[in-house]
């Protein structure tokens, strides 16, 4: 859901308890190639069909970041318009040569509306996009994700990168953009109906 529907876990009530514990498979395969935006459409779609899933849809003023560009402007490289595959991206940590590490989000063709998205997903308050960029843009971020504590397998806690700055710091200095604290509409999903799926 959080996925078909753009949202955090934090932003769905009402859901029953199996919701969150029950697994299912899903095979589903697109008649064409589309946007991420169309993609997570149809996997709505999928779910209110499979599922007999009915959300309401309700918006409430919460706190949140707003995405700006900083000052100097966007460092991010514009994407081929004529390019239209539009893969997804998330973070990874990634380990450097010095056996430190670091998160890197990268992604290509990423809409500033889906990078606020995924920025979101991984910080305490919804992320809304207020850059007013307009095109799709090649995206690399490398920062120290909050509250991660990567360790071996022996259990030893493995150190960040000197050069792995917060996300603060980090989306200036690599990205052109910045967060700014503000109040402003958030949506949250409320589940009226679902049904465990019968097997194909």
């Amino acid at each position: 859901m959080t996925v078909a529907y753009s949202v955090t876990d934090q932003q769905i009530s009402g859901a029953p308890s199996w919701m969150t514990t029950d697994r299912f498979d899903i095979e589903a395969k697109a008649a064409r190639p589309g946007t991420v935006d169309e993609l997570h459409t149809m996997l709505a779609h999928l779910l209110e069909e499979r599922f007999h899933l009915k959300v309401r849809h309700e918006m409430r003023q919460e706190s949140v970041w707003n995405l700006v560009v900083a000052n100097g402007g966007s460092k991010m490289p514009v994407h081929d318009p004529a390019d239209k595959d539009y893969p997804p991206m998330g973070p990874q940590l990634v380990g450097d040569k010095d056996g430190t590490v670091c998160a890197r989000l990268q992604g290509r063709n990423e809409t500033m509306k889906y990078l606020a998205f995924i920025l979101s997903r991984n910080m305490d308050r919804w992320v809304i996009d207020q850059t007013g960029l307009p095109a799709r843009y090649d995206v690399n971020l490398r920062y120290m994700p909050d509250g991660v504590h990567p360790k071996r397998p022996d259990g030893v806690e493995v150190p960040f990168s000197p050069d792995c700055f917060d996300i603060f710091a980090a989306l200036p200095r690599q990205l052109g953009l910045r967060l700014e604290a503000a109040k402003g509409p958030v949506e949250f999903l409320v589940v009226e109906h679902v049904e465990k799926p019968t097997e194909n």
